[in-house]
């Protein structure tokens, strides 16, 4: 089990990185964010000023109203699903996506959202999260429901908030299956060690925020296999940071070469960036964080700084 010194460390530095979003009021696609930073990024949001609209523009994030999840699922089958069924509210601009976390009693992750190009109306809505990859046996929990409307605006509940609106727990059984930890290995790419904050992607016009990736290469010994990874650049002379997310939806890869991206906005500070911590996922939703104070980063990525110019 990790300290929660390490915990609260992990926490604070996505904090002061999604800050950046909140204060610049940038759009901020959710599904590129792990619970971690969803939650880190809700709390950003909290604290903005409040602004007074001028027409009928929609500043309201989504309320979630209720929840609910099935009794008992059996993880043996195929198709094994924990449905989590929401009531979900919007003011104006419609829902759009919807992030929903699970864990087993000793922390093992199942995830799974959903989301509408068009503006969605929708006050009930059930998700089918995956449990056919469970490993553990006993009480799992919804432990956070991430709520975003068409114009960006977001509410995060947390599972003390959750229990409050409705059942949230559920039995599985017959779980037999994945419990090994995927791995980061050598021979990492850095796909952009240079870039132009003020300068679109190839084929974009002016006013697209520039790109930024790598490559990670993942393996697992387990029968899940490589699902995603994440990775938290940080300015080396400040806390100005930026996430990078990519994932792999076929099932049962020992190894797999993960392309991970984002995007440079305006306001991202000028200098050199390096990787503060790194994370795993197989399809079991076994995970595994490397921190920069622990582990050399750079042993996973040729070349790890990336400089960003005006």
């Amino acid at each position: 089990m990790r300290s929660q010194s390490i915990r609260l460390a992990l926490v604070a530095g996505a904090a002061l990185a999604v800050a950046g979003f909140a204060q610049a009021g940038t759009t901020v696609d959710l599904s590129k964010l792990s619970p971690k930073q969803q939650a880190s990024l809700a709390k950003a949001q909290a604290g903005k000023r409040a602004i007074t609209p001028q027409y009928n523009y929609d500043i309201k994030a989504p309320v979630l109203k209720g929840v609910h999840v099935g009794g008992k699922v059996n993880a043996s089958l195929k198709y094994a699903q924990a449905v989590v069924s929401l009531v979900i509210a919007d003011n104006l601009a419609g829902l759009r996506y919807v992030s929903v976390a699970l864990q087993s009693p000793s922390g093992q992750y199942a995830t799974m959202d959903w989301s509408a190009d068009f503006e969605s109306k929708r006050n009930e809505l059930q998700i089918g999260v995956d449990m056919s990859g469970a490993t553990e046996n006993g009480t799992w929990r919804i432990t956070s429901v991430t709520v975003q409307d068409a114009n960006s605006n977001s509410s995060y509940y947390d599972e003390s908030m959750l229990a409050a609106l409705g059942h949230t727990t559920f039995t599985v059984y017959n779980a037999a299956g994945d419990v090994a930890t995927p791995s980061l290995v050598a021979g990492g790419v850095n796909l952009t060690p240079s870039v132009s904050r003020s300068t679109p992607p190839g084929g974009m016009l002016p006013g697209n925020p520039a790109r930024v990736g790598v490559q990670l290469n993942a393996v697992d010994d387990g029968v899940a296999g490589v699902r995603s990874a994440y990775i938290q650049y940080c300015h080396v002379e400040g806390f100005d940071c930026f996430y990078m997310s990519g994932s792999t939806s076929v099932r049962g890869q020992t190894s797999a070469i993960l392309t991970l991206g984002s995007h440079i906005y305006e306001w991202q500070s000028l200098g050199a960036y390096t990787p503060y911590y790194m994370e795993v996922y197989d399809q079991s939703g076994n995970g595994r964080t490397y921190y920069s104070w622990d582990t050399d980063l750079s042993a996973f990525i040729d070349n790890p700084v990336i400089t960003i110019t005006e």
